[in-house]
């Protein structure tokens, strides 16, 4: 039995709870759009918690392998797979290091919602660059830097009903406490600017294709992002 935690374990039900608890699978056009059609292709899902990526991704057609280092979500992820077989598997493990997956063995890869509770980011981001196929696609989506870095701020009803964040603390990276919308999960996030995830993708060899900022649903988010995705591609064969 592994001795791998998380800081995830002792708020796994909580998290369930919130998170896709039927299983129904995630619900995001952008992340349908940018993974497009998997069919057939065999896709990890990196931090994949209790599965909703992982749901959906195997809704869409691709075999999913499941990887997160907490014991406990990975049971609901189990047991969701039990209720409604998809055909995926789940592994526990480090994102770090991916260490139970092989090298170069899937044609695609997904990070959903997670890098920036991940505390090492460049030796992640490496592992899934090892772990993909020459030319293997990665889709990622992080709470935008910009606008939500560790002291962001009031959101402050400005004129006639829209709105103004005011940022601060943007260029000091590192932990820090993150209270979230779901007030009874408070966590450690680790804040990193936008250069710094670009920079460390491009280093990690996956290069950025493309870019999404969604456009939220509510007053204050059709104000400012609040979500960011990356596009990537990992380098071909040499010929």
């Amino acid at each position: 039995m592994s001795n791998l935690t998380s800081s995830y374990d002792e708020l796994a039900d909580a998290y369930h709870a919130t998170i896709d608890p039927d299983g129904a699978g995630l619900d995001d056009p952008t992340f349908d759009e940018l993974v497009g059609d998997p069919r057939g292709q065999r896709v990890a899902a990196v931090a994949c918690g209790q599965g909703r990526e992982a749901r959906r991704l195997a809704d869409l057609g691709a075999q999913v392998v499941g990887i997160d280092a907490s014991a406990p979500l990975l049971a609901h992820a189990r047991s969701l797979e039990q209720h409604t077989p998809r055909g995926i598997e789940y592994v526990h493990g480090n994102a770090h290091d991916l260490q139970p997956l092989a090298d170069a063995s899937f044609d695609g890869a997904v990070c959903y919602m997670a890098l920036m509770d991940i505390p090492e980011l460049e030796p992640t981001l490496r592992s899934v660059a090892r772990i993909l196929k020459p030319g293997g696609w990665f889709v990622a989506a992080i709470i935008h830097p910009c606008y939500k870095p560790p002291a962001h701020g009031e959101l402050i009803d400005h004129i006639e009903g829209t709105y103004r964040r005011i940022a601060g603390r943007y260029f000091e990276e590192g932990p820090h406490n993150s209270p979230t919308r779901w007030e009874i999960l408070p966590r450690v996030s680790y804040h990193r600017t936008l250069s710094t995830y670009i920079n460390t993708l491009v280093g990690s060899g996956l290069q950025i294709e493309r870019t999404a900022e969604p456009v939220g649903n509510t007053p204050v988010w059709k104000e400012a992002a609040q979500v960011i995705f990356f596009s990537c591609r990992a380098a071909a064969a040499e010929r």
